[in-house]
């Protein structure tokens, strides 16, 4: 990750609203002056080596920092962990996502990993066992006082139930069950040696160990250099594999994950929270895990769920409920054995078949689709039958082995006016909050194609009864047709999903939605030229976009400011003349998509600084709701102006927070996707 100046400002302000001022200084020295040891630390920060120690023992304990021991002077340099710093803003939306895939008490123990950082499975579960101990007391002295006042009353039997505490874990063995279901989801995975080493430090060791090892004699020649290269590649694997050492012991035991598969129909929508879909899964036929395992959150694979949901919501925005639906159950088999987002170029090949599992999509079949949907699901919704004559059976049913490269329409750049149905179709991706929806656990409702549609020639109800894999073939044949591609018909009933060219295509459709809020309709229009033509002449641009001159001109100045489109000064001779020189005007995708990343930092940033100076103002009113005679009791306790204050301020950090989130949104299309 490229730290700048906004996003180490940003990661030291994430930090100091999670985890206090002291972690927050010493993080954002770290980003500052690089990697340091802890002398170094007490000179940069002008703090007291107890104080320094507390606060890289709370960053290490989050797994926000780096450490490499030297081996001759036996001390520790410390470096800063930006992804991970940067991923607790997105604290709330994995546990939405936990939440919704998973159910609450999945999403209860995720919290408590989030809340705690890396943890021993011992340390959790005794945890968990004094919370469950707690409940059982309280329970039982809430009976017992109810016998004794029925005692007192002189009446027989029991008159109230003791109203037991809702936890949301109410067993050893129910936790159990949850964490060896988010360990095969690759939610969380294990604390290995070289956890804390940088990928840079571990690069390093990696190809020292192989030089000493396989070329002692040194590397010569290029097919020596090939060797090393899969030499360390081979190495870097195992390095990654260690975090997956708690799932292999579990998929050794395979006869537990079979039995609960069984019991809850496939596992995929069976929630976690010790019943099935069916009820009858049995939370002891899991198996046991390690107490001496150190576990934490996997931020990588959940990026990758994440990912799912951000593709999800923009089916559901184009085609409707029902095909969004079936979208939603294709990517969750696709990426079930997929590990991250984005491929390591250090490691990551595609001759290695292992990597293909983990870090390929593969395909997925028709028959497999069908089984995961729920019978209770309509596919007829959002299906409309075209006269015969107006079908291509050969184009419809055409199969792709390799993906398809980008088509430019050159007339679609240079149209006047309104936008065509596809620039509709890629402005919904700009979403405005986080979608609900999931593949899951919830059933398509009306929307935009949540109803049944009426056939033109009246056989309606014959077409209604229509085989459900032939409906479900219609919806995964019209996500193949689609302009964005969103799946690929790659053999005979099997599909699969383009992500490369795919998110390139979304990323596409932000910046168009944010040129389009910026410079308006021309400014978009004009950036569309550019984009398909190429670099244009300042002279030739007014012709080809029809437009003056002088409002060219104003517009294109507007854009470069903006960081939209660029211009290139190429002289006619050796001498640098500007009354002799051709300008010409160009769109830069990825300078234009940097440039819009850097902003939403500052943005960011801006909102979270705001927030802190409504806290500053609001003090006393937010010291006086933290009393304990207040808490939960606002209304009714405070004076009407005090609420008053305390309501607003309450509104404008929902609508910072809020800010914050749909920003990250076009971060994490941006840069992690």
């Amino acid at each position: 990750m490229l730290v700048t100046q906004s996003v180490a400002e940003l990661c030291a302000l994430l930090i100091d609203e999670l985890h206090g001022e002291l972690p927050s200084r010493i993080f954002a020295t770290l980003l500052n002056r690089g990697r340091s040891s802890l002398i170094q630390l007490v000179q940069y920060t002008s703090m007291t080596p107890r104080q320094i120690r507390h606060g890289l023992a709370v960053l290490l304990q989050h797994n926000l920092l780096f450490y490499q021991v030297d081996p001759e002077t036996q001390t520790a340099a410390y470096e800063a962990n930006a992804d991970y710093a940067y991923n607790l803003l997105r604290t709330g939306k994995i546990l939405e996502m936990v939440d919704t895939s998973y159910g609450g008490p999945a999403k209860d123990v995720m919290q408590s990993l989030l809340l705690l950082g890396q943890t021993r499975i011992s340390d959790l579960t005794a945890a968990y066992q004094e919370k469950i101990d707690q409940a059982t007391k309280a329970t039982n002295t809430h009976k017992m006082e109810i016998d004794d006042e029925n005692e007192a009353n002189g009446v027989n039997g029991h008159s109230h139930s003791p109203k037991k505490p809702d936890l949301p874990v109410k067993s050893i063995a129910q936790l159990n069950s949850i964490l060896s279901r988010l360990v095969e989801a690759e939610l969380i995975d294990a604390v290995h040696a070289r956890t804390f080493q940088s990928p840079d430090d571990i690069f390093r060791d990696v190809e020292k160990e192989v030089i000493k090892t396989h070329f002692p004699n040194g590397v010569k020649g290029g097919k020596a250099k090939i060797e090393l290269e899969e030499s360390i590649a081979e190495g870097l694997r195992k390095v990654r594999s260690d975090s997956k050492s708690l799932k292999r012991k579990l998929e050794q035991n395979a006869g537990a994950a079979k039995r609960r598969k069984l019991f809850s129909n496939g596992g995929l929508n069976g929630s976690l929270n010790g019943s099935a879909t069916n009820g009858v899964h049995d939370e002891d036929t899991d198996p046991g895990l390690d107490p001496m395992f150190v576990i934490r959150i996997n931020y990588e694979k959940c990026l990758v769920d994440l990912r799912n949901r951000r593709l999800v919501q923009f089916v559901q925005e184009t085609f409707g409920d029902t095909s969004a639906y079936v979208y939603g159950i294709l990517l969750r088999l696709l990426t079930k054995r997929l590990s991250r987002c984005r491929l390591d170029p250090r490691m990551d090949t595609a001759d290695n078949d292992d990597e293909k599992e983990s870090s390929g999509p593969g395909f997925v079949t028709t028959t497999e689709i069908l089984d995961n949907l729920k019978t209770s699901v309509d596919l007829s919704l959002g299906l409309g039958k075209p006269a015969k004559e107006a079908i291509s059976v050969r184009a419809a049913e055409k199969i792709q082995e390799n993906p398809s490269k980008k088509k430019i329409k050159i007339e679609e750049a240079e149209v006047d006016g309104h936008a065509s149905a596809d620039e509709d179709d890629d402005s919904g991706a700009d979403s405005d909050g986080e979608s609900d929806y999931d593949s899951d656990h919830k059933e398509p409702s009306s929307g935009m194609n949540g109803t049944k549609v009426k056939f033109a020639d009246g056989a309606g109800l014959k077409e209604s009864r229509l085989d459900r894999p032939a409906m479900l073939r219609q919806h995964l044949l019209l996500l193949a047709e689609s302009s964005q591609r969103f799946i690929r018909h790659c053999g005979q009933n099997e599909w699969t999903v383009d992500f490369i060219p795919l998110l390139q295509a979304l990323r596409e459709a932000e910046l168009d939605s944010v040129i389009e809020r910026t410079s308006g309709r021309q400014g978009l229009r004009l950036a569309r030229i550019l984009r398909v033509k190429g670099k244009l002449d300042e002279k030739a641009l007014p012709n080809v976009a029809l437009m003056r001159k002088a409002e060219m001109q104003q517009k294109m100045l507007e854009m470069q400011t903006a960081g939209f489109v660029h211009v290139q000064e190429v002289p006619r001779d050796n001498k640098a003349d500007v009354k002799k020189s051709f300008f010409l005007w160009f769109c830069d995708v990825d300078k234009s998509l940097n440039k819009l990343l850097e902003t939403s930092y500052k943005t960011m940033v801006h909102c979270i600084q705001v927030l802190e100076v409504l806290r500053q103002k609001e003090k006393d009113i937010l010291l006086l709701t933290k009393r304990s005679d207040v808490r939960g009791r606002e209304k009714d306790v405070m004076r009407k102006e005090y609420y008053d204050r305390y309501s607003r301020f309450l509104e404008n950090e929902k609508k910072l927070f809020a800010q914050v989130m749909r920003i990250d949104d076009l971060v994490a299309l941006i840069r992690d996707f």
